[in-house]
Order: structure tokens, then C-alpha cells, then sequence
């Protein structure tokens, strides 16, 4: 009987443009796991994948011949990790499954910041062609009540650098989230957001409907 190389840390989450893709846990749940909508990895504590691990199990799937053209790095936020080691497995990727023509993964604003811009370049020559990002609101007083860990300007800064060193974004926007007392200041903030990072590169928005949402 078949049996796949890879042994997943269950619940696993991709997006719905990742269905095609090999879904690598390069971590398991999220650094922050916070926010108060969300329920992800709430069943997780966050964890490192040695980088031996994920090298092995890279090499494992190469020895099946599938014919993977993209590579999700999961779970919630591995550019958390330093960018030494995701330019390592980039460097595997790229050795041992020649034929990926894109590898993407989740982001927090405040990971792509803490990075400079040659280094968030050096990732996207390396093979990091997109990254998803949960932006949720553009509006401060909204992330604050949903413990997001993120603000207006954070937000912008880190999704400009990442579009500065040429890496595609996918941004979400969570309709409906600030109920009706917040829902004007958080639509209109949003907007900001959008408006200021669309320019000049691609970027895909989505747009969900929570599970949960601030009452008013």
C-alpha cells in the first residue's frame, strides 16, 4: 500500500489556491496565536521543524517522481523562522524538486518586517514568490479588541517591503469582523490599506466572513 512520505502535525490549513500544491510544514501552529476570531492552531503549541526533518522529508517526496509545480510552507507563520534557514530549504527545493515553478506561505506583517529588504529579496531569488497575509482590518481600535499584534502602519510597512523585494501578496480582509459599531471605521480603514499597497504590483485580495465578530 502507498504511503506517503510526509507525516503531518494535524489540523493542516491551505488556501484555497494552494489545492495543487505539496504542503511542507516547515512549523507547527502559529508564533502568536492570538487573535481572538481565530481557532486555527488553537489545538497546537508552536513549534520548529528541525531543518534536517523537512530536508528529509523534501528528498523522500523527490524519490516518487510526482510532478509538483508548487510548494506551500505551512503551518501558520514560517517567516517567523530566520531567513537563514528558509533560504536552506528554498535551496532544497529548488535541488532536489526541480520542477516547482512557486513556493508560497503565511506571513504576519511584523515577520516581514523584521527582516531588511535584502534579506526579503535574497528569499524571493531563492524561490519565495508569494506570500498570504491576514490582515483581518486596517482599522487600529478593530485589531486591538481582536489581539492581532498588528496596527495600520505595521501593517502597510510590512506588505510594502515584501512588494519592495518583489514578492506577490495575498491579502485577507475579514467582512463583517467590527459588527455594526465598528463596521464604517473598519471598511474605510481597510480601504486605506488596500489602496496603498495595490500600487505598482500584484496583490489578490479576499475577502471572509468570520466565524465570530465584535458585538456591537
Amino acid at each position: 500500500m502507498f504511503s506517503f512520505p510526509i507525516k503531518y502535525n494535524e489540523p493542516i490549513f491551505r488556501p484555497p489556491g494552494e489545492a495543487e500544491s505539496l504542503i511542507l510544514q516547515v512549523t507547527y501552529g502559529c508564533s502568536w496565536n492570538k487573535c481572538s476570531f481565530c481557532e486555527m492552531y488553537s489545538s497546537k503549541t508552536f513549534k520548529v521543524k528541525t531543518e534536517e526533518d523537512v530536508i528529509s522529508e523534501i528528498k523522500a517526496v523527490a524519490s516518487l517522481n510526482f510532478d509538483f509545480r508548487k510548494v506551500f510552507l505551512a503551518d501558520g507563520n514560517p517567516m517567523v523562522l530566520s531567513t537563514k534557514k528558509i533560504l536552506t530549504i528554498l535551496a532544497a527545493i529548488k535541488q532536489y524538486l526541480p520542477r516547482v515553478r512557486r513556493v508560497s506561505t503565511y506571513a504576519l506583517p511584523k515577520n516581514i518586517i523584521s527582516k531588511t529588504l535584502e534579506e526579503l529579496k535574497e528569499l524571493k531569488e531563492a524561490g519565495l514568490s508569494m506570500v498570504y497575509v491576514g490582515v483581518e482590518s486596517g482599522d487600529d481600535e478593530v485589531l486591538k479588541m481582536i489581539d492581532k499584534g498588528e496596527t495600520f502602519n505595521s501593517t502597510i510597512d510590512g506588505l510594502l517591503l515584501a512588494k519592495q523585494a518583489g514578492i506577490k501578496l495575498s491579502v485577507i480582509i475579514l467582512n463583517g469582523l467590527a459588527g455594526l459599531k465598528y463596521y464604517e471605521q473598519h471598511a474605510k480603514n481597510s480601504a486605506l490599506i488596500l489602496n496603498n499597497i495595490q500600487r505598482n504590483g500584484s496583490v489578490y485580495f479576499i475577502y471572509r466572513t468570520p466565524k465570530y465578530n465584535i458585538q456591537k
